[in-house]
């Protein structure tokens, strides 16, 4: 089953860019970009059971190279300041009291591609001019780790990875410095056909377990609860102040005709679509990744409160004497009811605030599906279809987005 999202994050509102009955990408002919020969792997020339990967060499003036960013909060996680942090703050906090810090979050990208006419159908985005040149792979990246080039934010703490370079269209000469281009890419499930970016030897070993599970992002990492001692006897003071997770999503999906935020907005777009080169130098497209989506309580609308007492509740040690850290993984979170949350233990889980920003409301804890419906209300699959909407291009550019999976 095919679906297409349009929801718009960033804009704080109720997105465009959400999931409807959806159709394939652009008409076109064939063709490849530079994303390397043969060479070295990714990470040091470690390939573990993965294709080597040669990083993409500098396209120079009129060439395109793309890089993957996770963003700073990828690599430095969510941290959390008692009594400072809030819900809307830069970084955003988790309205529980949690810090949240990845090991690695990885993401497998399919292909990019570049079409002709961006703006062919201003009424279907989706629908682009002729296949000008295609980069393939897939790419195995670890947005945790990122690279040695600085992202679109500015900050050196957005470290990016170059996984592919056009120099120009595959029929040969220079891309028009007076034309945009159209530009997609897609995710697909972990493959040991992937080449290997930049993926360490502990992230090779949850690769295999996304291969294995049919993955397409794959997290680790660890939360550590920061907030207010709980009261005495309630189900908050019976969790584990720190869970280990394991998430794993199972989510392949287009992200198509994306929105350019480096361009001047134009017309009814937000942002004019597809990249445009400079004959005086290369040009950065940033495949770009928002981790925080998957932790929404509300899908399909940007900015809404993190969380992460669902996932402390169901962890290993809950209720255990004095709280011991905890596992959880994703088979604990697909028994979850999302629309009454309970804890391992089968209490209802509250509501509860521990930044000034967000009130909770009274009675159980309970995620807004917004009109999407899942299998038995699970909260796995929530967070399937949510964390698909974390991608994006050049930081906040919206892409037209054809879930490939049924939520």
């Amino acid at each position: 089953m095919v679906l297409v999202l349009a929801w718009t994050p960033g804009c704080g509102e109720e997105d465009e860019n959400k999931p409807e009955p959806g159709a394939s990408a652009g008409s076109g002919g064939s063709g490849q970009a530079g994303n390397g020969g043969s060479g070295q792997a990714g990470s040091g020339g470690l390939s573990g059971g993965l294709q080597p990967f040669t990083t993409p060499a500098d396209p120079g003036n009129g060439g395109i190279l793309v890089t993957v960013s996770g963003e700073d909060l990828a690599i430095n996680g969510y941290p959390f300041i008692s009594g400072t942090s809030k819900s809307e703050g830069d970084p955003p906090a988790f309205v529980d009291g949690w810090e949240v810090k990845f090991n690695h979050f990885l993401v497998t990208i399919g292909s990019v591609t570049l079409h002709d006419n961006p703006d062919k159908n201003p009424d279907d985005p989706k629908d682009m001019g002729a296949l000008v040149a295609e980069a393939t792979g897939p790419f195995a990246v670890d947005l945790s780790i990122g690279g040695p080039i600085v992202g679109k934010s500015g900050s050196p703490d957005e470290k990016t990875v170059a996984i592919a370079a056009f120099t120009g269209p595959a029929s040969g000469g220079k891309f028009q410095t007076d034309q945009r281009y159209a530009i997609s890419y897609t995710t697909v499930a972990a493959t040991a056909q992937a080449r290997n970016v930049n993926l360490d030897a502990e992230g090779l070993v949850l690769y295999q377990q996304a291969i294995a599970k049919g993955w397409v992002m794959a997290l680790q990492g660890k939360a550590t609860y920061k907030g207010k001692p709980p009261k005495a006897g309630s189900v908050f003071e019976k969790m584990p102040r720190e869970v280990t997770f394991t998430l794993g999503f199972a989510n392949p999906a287009s992200y198509l005709n994306c929105q350019n935020t480096d361009l001047t907005p134009v017309g009814d777009e937000e942002f004019p679509r597809g990249v445009q080169v400079s004959a005086g130098d290369k040009t950065i497209a940033q495949i770009t990744w928002h981790s925080d989506h998957i932790f929404w309580n509300k899908l399909n609308v940007e900015g809404t409160p993190l969380h992460f007492d669902p996932i402390a509740a169901a962890a290993s040690t809950y209720g255990s004497k004095d709280a011991p850290p905890g596992v959880t993984t994703m088979e604990d979170l697909d028994a979850l009811d999302f629309l009454a949350f309970k804890t391992r233990d089968g209490e209802p889980l509250p509501w509860r605030s521990e930044v000034e920003d967000f009130t909770p409301p009274e009675g159980t804890l309970a995620f807004d599906g917004n009109g999407v419906t899942f299998p038995k209300n699970s909260f796995g699959h929530f967070l399937r279809y949510s964390a698909t909407s974390g991608g994006h291009f050049n930081a906040n550019g919206e892409c037209e987005v054809v879930l490939n999976f049924t939520p």
